[in-house]
């Protein structure tokens, strides 16, 4: 069984659309949906997604697509690493998860002559994903490229008694992730400032811990700070936003 996961902006009736190509190509393979429901054009929301997600899987082929630059001359990409594959739009979306699990070599794909020049998410990406699933060798789907697009997560400015970051994502619970890892959380309890909001939260091992209606923060599941409201929704009550810079004071 061969895995092939998709990570989306175009909701379901286009994803339907994708997941029709693979398996004409590939009847066999297993389709996992991820999300189809990244916001339009946020790659950096897509790329978080997909680096949370792809170290879950083995041996599997991972699609992304968020594209606003789809039909330029942007390149269309498969991504070979130890034990998977990504395939994509060559604009960052695939690079944090495909790093997390060992770039070795990128390729370049040629669409075909008949591709739709809107909708590589069908027409180029799901028949490269649906022959990888089927064990043809990204070598033979694309040319080997040295230079392609790079994205991270940001680094830190750590200074004595602060840590400037910023938001990542904020999740369907109202959830803010940052890009603020473990160890630049030096204290039980800070200051964070989000744009015009300033609140005093304490640091917990989980949601549970803090009081109904509580602001809190933790490290989340992928590893990062993370500020949340028990029984509530910390992105609407912060007025936070994907890309706000986020300070916390110790």
């Amino acid at each position: 069984m061969v895995i092939v996961t998709l990570t989306t902006d175009v909701g379901w009736k286009y994803a339907a659309e994708m997941k029709g190509r693979i398996l004409s190509i590939n009847p066999d393979a297993t389709i996992v949906d991820v999300s189809h429901h990244i916001l339009p054009q946020k790659i950096m929301q897509g790329a978080f997604v997909m680096y949370s997600v792809a170290p879950h899987f083995t041996d599997a082929v991972h699609v992304g697509v968020v594209d606003p630059g789809v039909g330029t001359e942007r390149k269309s990409i498969i991504i070979e690493c130890e034990h998977a594959h990504f395939v994509g739009p060559d604009n960052g979306l695939l690079i944090p998860a495909a790093k997390t699990l060992g770039i070795k070599k990128v390729y370049e794909i040629t669409p075909d002559a008949g591709a739709s020049s809107v909708f590589h998410g069908r027409d180029v990406f799901a028949p490269a994903a649906a022959r990888l699933s089927k064990g043809e060798r990204a070598a033979k789907l694309g040319e080997e490229i040295e230079e392609y697009v790079d994205l991270d997560f940001g680094e830190c400015e750590v200074t004595e008694g602060r840590v400037r970051g910023r938001v990542l994502f904020i999740d369907r619970f109202g959830n803010i992730v940052t890009n603020i890892r473990a160890e630049h959380v030096r204290a039980d309890a800070f200051e964070v400032k989000m744009g015009i909001v300033e609140r005093k939260v304490k640091v917990y091992p989980s949601y549970g811990f803090a009081e109904q209606g509580e602001i809190l923060a933790l490290i989340g599941s992928s590893g990062f700070l993370e500020i949340a409201q028990r029984g509530g929704n910390a992105a609407a009550l912060c007025r936070a936003e994907e890309n706000m810079e986020i300070e916390i004071f110790f």
